[in-house]
């Protein structure tokens, strides 16, 4: 089960079970359009590779973290209020923190989506069981801070979408207070077998994997990972790859990226 996402067939499956395709599921997926396969296999492997997930399958609450920490948490928990969002809410406060958020980021490689995009999705969200969105407000004076949208299926659940606006990135740690009670959430509460903070980034725009491997015991989950390509990409890949480090298209930039990934090779 693959979706086609920006010409790339993707698997639908949680990072698990996923397999490697045959070849005749690879041209299938082609006939139905694409110009590329991200195929997957081998996840959580004792072998280090090129690519990974980053995902945390323990909880261990405050003793596990750091002081420094541990007393950015506290800190966060006392100063917001985190719960699950209503629609409403979403609606309300969303689209804001969102384009809020793209201020902090430090590399510009994507750009904000249209409200109206956004709010479909926040609709979907609330539309499906498989979907949580979180809302994070001040508690002296109820400001909207942060969201985030969760995918829980076949055991996991993905972090898919996670916005702070930009204005209270200060000494009140709002990330560290929602990671927290996420972990929480669907590790300890719910007993999920892991949660995923999505692939190898290949822009890092936001540094949200690094942080959560550095300050919330995140781990990486490697895997087997090959990139494959319908003619005449194929060619074009091959004949772009030496010069990866120097193209400046952000498309053909991530591309490389991945098929450098593939060979266990860096960006």
């Amino acid at each position: 089960m693959s979706k086609l996402y920006k010409n790339v067939w993707v698997s639908e499956h949680a990072p698990h079970n996923t397999s490697k395709l045959t070849e005749e599921e690879c041209n299938a997926l082609f006939k139905q359009g694409g110009w590329a396969i991200l195929d997957i296999s081998d996840f959580d492997s004792s072998s280090e590779t090129g690519f990974y997930a980053v995902i945390k399958d323990q909880f261990g609450d405050m003793e596990e973290l750091t002081k420094k920490v541990r007393t950015k948490v506290r800190k966060a928990l006392k100063t917001y209020e985190i719960r699950k969002a209503t629609l409403d809410e979403m609606l309300r406060y969303g689209a804001d923190i969102y384009y809020n958020a793209f201020a902090k980021y430090k590399v510009k490689s994507c750009s904000p989506v249209s409200k109206e995009t956004l709010e479909e999705r926040f609709r979907k969200v609330a539309e499906s069981d498989e979907y949580d969105a979180w809302i994070m407000f001040r508690i002296e004076d109820h400001a909207p801070v942060a969201w985030s949208i969760t995918h829980v299926f076949e055991n996991m659940c993905e972090y898919e979408t996670v916005k702070v606006d930009a204005a209270f990135l200060d000494s009140t740690y709002p990330s560290y207070g929602l990671f927290f009670t996420m972990n929480q959430h669907y590790l300890a509460e719910r007993k999920l077998s892991y949660v995923n903070a999505g692939w190898r980034s290949v822009t890092q725009h936001s540094n949200i994997q690094p942080f959560l491997i550095e300050q919330f015991n995140f781990r990486k989950a490697y895997c087997r990972m090959n990139m494959k390509y319908k003619f005449p990409l194929n060619v074009a890949v091959s004949l772009m790859f030496p010069l990866r480090k120097i193209m400046s298209n952000s498309k053909i930039k991530t591309i490389l990226s991945l098929e450098a990934f593939s060979r266990g090779l860096e960006c």
